[in-house]
């Protein structure tokens, strides 16, 4: 046998070792499980018919590259979990779309004891198109988290959960800055072994260099396995917003829905709705109604084929009267040949109708995209 042939099998053999591992494994196991480091990477090719979310409607293609490496520790009662993200997009036409979009993130985890939670830290870099503004945005990134959960009893437990998230825009002086704090106490009560009655308060103060608000929400609702085959959470409540600079107070009954619907052993169905307050990137208030619901159908250990529908309602508070309304749907499927490679396509539609002439538009979108992880 020739060097070449020999050079060739061997190269057969490790592409071959390399693609037919169906476990996740470490690329590096420092200490046993208790500290690993995975790298991992993707590559994106997309086409999107409106990338600025307007009634003009000007098209791109998009390529997209990342590449990542992950820390997960195991030592101690704090689990650590680290990522690190560079990815890079690039515009075929609209050249001044194209950025860096780096992402931190540090998770300190404690699972054991008596009182548990989880500590998030992250950073990254967002380029999307706002559809409440009709400009494609980039902005820095920093949210941070503190959950807590304390057991008062094997029939009572609380949590808490504390937020903030500073927003900050670049190459622009059109949008606001934006910095939200939020405070939220829950209380869990384990009705059955099944179902837990949950209820709570949460406070959000919104801040622009423009005004503040400060939303009140309270609501009371039911966790866990809500019907046969049917698990999640499903909250009902009442908010309230004030805004500091107008005086003006807006209010609705509001709801927080995350279901799932195990229908088969290959067939999943999932429902997300939402009602919220939420604010613009000019400091506008909106009050945002969101539903969706995807189902996702398992053909094998390496096929697998998703599709989803949603509607939505937004109503701008402030300002001119403007009102937009929603349809969109997506249909995808991916391909993994094992964790070193996973292929999937996806097709997107969106059609948003509004009162003010400019955001009344169409999008489609569709993408192939490879990603691999050791």
């Amino acid at each position: 046998m020739t060097s070449l042939r020999i050079k060739a099998l061997r190269g057969f053999v490790f592409i071959a070792l390399l693609i037919s591992q169906q476990s996740v494994f470490a690329l590096l196991n420092i200490d046993g499980t208790r500290n690993q480091v995975f790298v991992f990477g993707s590559a994106t090719i997309g086409f999107d018919s409106n990338v600025f979310a307007e009634q003009v409607g000007r098209s791109d293609y998009i390529y997209s590259a990342s590449l990542g490496v992950e820390l997960k520790r195991r030592a101690g009662i704090i689990a650590v979990n680290a990522r690190v993200v560079f990815d890079y997009q690039k515009f075929a036409q609209n050249s001044d779309q194209t950025s860096w979009n780096p992402n931190l993130f540090l998770e300190l985890n404690k699972t054991i004891g008596r009182t548990t939670g989880a500590l998030t830290i992250n950073g990254y870099r967002s380029s999307k198109a706002d559809s409440a503004v009709n400009v494609r945005t980039q902005s820095w990134n920093f949210p941070l988290g503190l959950n807590i959960k304390y057991p008062v009893n094997d029939k009572l437990y609380l949590t808490s959960s504390t937020g903030y998230l500073k927003r900050s825009f670049v190459n622009t002086t059109q949008l606001l800055n934006y910095t939200d704090y939020s405070q939220a106490f829950d209380f869990f009560y384990v009705y059955t072994s099944k179902l837990d009655i949950v209820g709570g308060y949460r406070i959000r103060i919104g801040n622009t260099n423009v005004n503040t608000t400060t939303d009140h929400n309270f609501t009371l609702g039911l966790a866990n396995a809500l019907l046969p085959k049917v698990h999640g959470v499903l909250r009902l409540g009442y908010q309230f917003r004030e805004v500091d600079n107008t005086g003006a107070i807006y209010s609705h009954f509001n709801i927080a829905a995350t279901l799932t619907w195990n229908v088969t052993r290959k067939l999943t169905a999932s429902a997300q709705i939402t009602r919220d307050f939420s604010t613009t990137a000019v400091g506008g208030s909106i009050d945002t109604f969101n539903t969706l619901v995807r189902a996702n159908y398992v053909f094998s250990r390496r096929w697998e084929a998703e599709a989803g529908v949603g509607y939505g309602k937004n109503e701008f508070l402030d300002g001119p009267a403007r009102t937009d309304e929603y349809f969109t749907w997506n249909i995808g499927g991916t391909f993994t040949w094992s964790e070193h490679f996973r292929l999937s396509a996806t097709y997107e539609y969106m059609n948003n109708w509004s009162t003010n002439l400019f955001s009344n538009f169409e999008r489609t979108g569709y993408s192939l995209h490879v990603a691999s992880r050791f």
